[in-house]
């Protein structure tokens, strides 16, 4: 700093006081606004970071949810029309392909299912598009050999975005093992094809900005559902070279940068992996719009300290024209009077002309006050923003919390889905010995349910699942947890000793029993049969998993013992 005072005091020699007062002030203004202004620019990029990494994340970690219910409940599903295939049997093929048909009507989410033995061949199958001018003595999807796979591990999993021969467009299929074989000594697997449009509406719901969008992508890095119609429709698009999409098969979540071939532009991206099939979801947005941000910010800075320095440059001139004028008039008296020899009078000034001192403070003040002015401004304008970032942060904890909502709940009954039940049940079983209270546990099974649904129809059957399910809640404490199970089954988790399980139980029971269930003007008559098990605290080798089996086969001997009725398993206590 003393070097560049030193450099540039040379070139102040012989400057007027006018163009000295004129350059202290736009000096004055300049520096301070300046200052005030970059680090306003730093701070409002730091926000807007950190807004991304919070709406971006938290986006795709709350998309994740519903995507992982959504296929745990496309495999239950394939999981019963393969019990349901062997319960019938396969002597008679008129019989499987009804099985398969009425299967495809029942069950949500698939467009086609498909019977095939360990050679390809088609041996039945149910869709809901015309397979007809193809050929459909085989089911060949390509070079990935995902369907010999399956029966080489007779597991129960979902392939990545294949093509589907018969009508050429993208799709997924969930395959599982039949444990019967064909007359001919064959195994059989069961394929449902599912519907790609259920996960595109739920990538459509996330939009925001101009071009901000959710992407999901398969394990492969192939596209499942994309803003780009034809990237998930006409041809399998590989998106594995993408680091982003890197990151996720990799099973990484957080906020990162890279460049999209689909928009040409480089990314801001929130991206996490859906658990179980190691999807990936990722919610970017262009970088140029939240530049656009900063770039306002910035724009509003400069504007501001372009009008600072206006200010000055204007008060400074008509300060230093009425301090220099006295100086200007008394200088031109003391040259007439070195020229007439000091005959001439000195000026009259007048009481409004001020000292050079008192003036250039009083001066000063009004430089400092004029800077106290333009951090008040700049604070109004900070304030702003950080309102509208908290309106923002507001609005997304509220999505958060509506996702979290749709991801814990049945879209139907309004009770906890089975992903949340899971969930409690696992907490309540590392709790047991420290608190020391049993837990009960009911499943619940709709009598006859199937005849409801052929005799007055699937609408019927939803009507009479919402009326238990507000039984359930009007005879439940709120500290109990019914939720809907799967299909028909209801299931309860009680914090109860077995007495007291088994006279809710009853109790539940009756209330059903009694119940006058109202569609269409129609009264139904529902029963439910009730399997009860019991948890004793002391109880350290149980696992909630024979908790459920135990209560399922609780379930069924009630199921057998003619229905509408209560059986219970009772755990044994395990010695201290």
């Amino acid at each position: 700093m003393r070097e560049v005072l030193r450099r540039f005091k040379p070139r102040l020699r012989g400057q007027s006081i006018h163009s000295l007062l004129i350059l202290s002030f736009v000096i004055v203004a300049l520096l301070p606004v300046t200052v005030l202004g970059v680090k306003s620019y730093y701070a409002a990029w730091d926000n807007v970071w950190q807004e991304i990494r919070e709406k971006h994340q938290s986006l795709a970690e709350n998309l994740a949810a519903p995507i992982s219910q959504y296929l745990d409940d496309r495999r239950m599903a394939i999981s019963q029309l393969r019990e349901k295939v062997e319960r019938v049997g396969l002597d008679d093929p008129r019989q499987t392909a009804l099985t398969l048909g009425q299967g495809l009507d029942y069950l949500s989410g698939f467009r086609a299912v498909f019977l095939i033995d360990d050679h390809l061949r088609i041996v039945s199958q149910a869709s809901s598009y015309s397979v007809y001018g193809h050929d459909v003595s085989h089911l060949d999807i390509g070079p990935e050999r995902y369907l010999d796979s399956l029966f080489r591990s007779g597991q129960t999993f979902v392939s990545p975005v294949v093509m589907n021969p018969y009508t050429n467009r993208t799709t997924i299929l969930i395959g599982t093992l039949l444990d019967r074989r064909s007359r001919d000594g064959h195994q059989l697997l069961l394929v449902g094809e599912l519907k790609i449009d259920d996960i595109e509406a739920l990538r459509r719901s996330i939009h925001f900005g101009a071009e901000g969008h959710a992407a999901i992508v398969d394990n492969l890095g192939r596209v499942i559902a994309h803003p780009n119609p034809e990237w998930m429709s006409t041809y399998v698009k590989d998106l594995s070279g993408l680091s982003v999409v890197k990151k996720m098969m990799a099973g990484g979540t957080g906020v990162t940068e890279f460049y999209s071939p689909f928009k040409q532009a480089d990314m801001v991206a929130g991206y996490t992996t859906v658990p179980k099939v190691g999807w990936g979801v990722m919610v970017p947005q262009p970088k140029a719009e939240v530049m656009a941000q900063i770039e306002r910010i910035r724009d509003e800075q400069l504007l501001w300290a372009a009008v600072a320095v206006l200010l000055a440059l204007v008060f400074s001139l008509s300060l230093a024209r009425w301090i220099t004028r006295p100086i200007d008039r008394l200088a031109e008296a003391g040259q007439r009077l070195h020229e007439n020899d000091f005959n001439s009078e000195l000026p009259e000034l007048g009481r409004g002309a001020p000292r050079e001192l008192q003036q250039l403070a009083a001066n000063l003040g009004g430089a400092v006050a004029e800077l106290v002015e333009s951090r008040k401004a700049l604070g109004r304008l900070n304030d702003s923003l950080q309102v509208r970032v908290d309106e923002a942060t507001q609005e997304l904890r509220k999505s958060n919390q509506q996702l979290q909502h749709l991801a814990e709940s049945d879209h139907l009954t309004g009770l906890a889905n089975r992903r949340h039940f899971e969930q409690r049940l696992a907490h309540l079983a590392s709790r047991r010995q420290a608190d020391g209270q049993s837990i009960c546990l009911l499943l619940l099974d709709v009598d006859r349910f199937k005849a409801i649904n052929d005799n007055y129809g699937h609408a019927a059957g939803d009507e009479v699942l919402i009326q238990i399910a507000r039984l359930l809640r009007e005879n439940l404490r709120a500290s109990d947890l019914p939720a809907r199970y799967a299909g028909d089954e209801f299931v309860v988790l009680m914090r109860a000793d077995l007495a007291t399980g088994r006279a809710r139980a009853r109790q539940l029971r009756q209330a059903i029993d009694d119940f006058h269930f109202e569609f269409e003007g129609e009264t139904l008559h529902a029963t439910v049969s009730i399997g009860l098990v019991s948890w004793d605290s002391l109880d350290r080798t149980r696992r909630p998993d024979e908790l459920l089996h135990q209560v399922d086969e609780a379930m069924y001997e009630a199921k057998n013992e003619g229905r509408n009725r209560v059986a219970e398993v009772a755990a044994r206590r395990s010695a201290l």
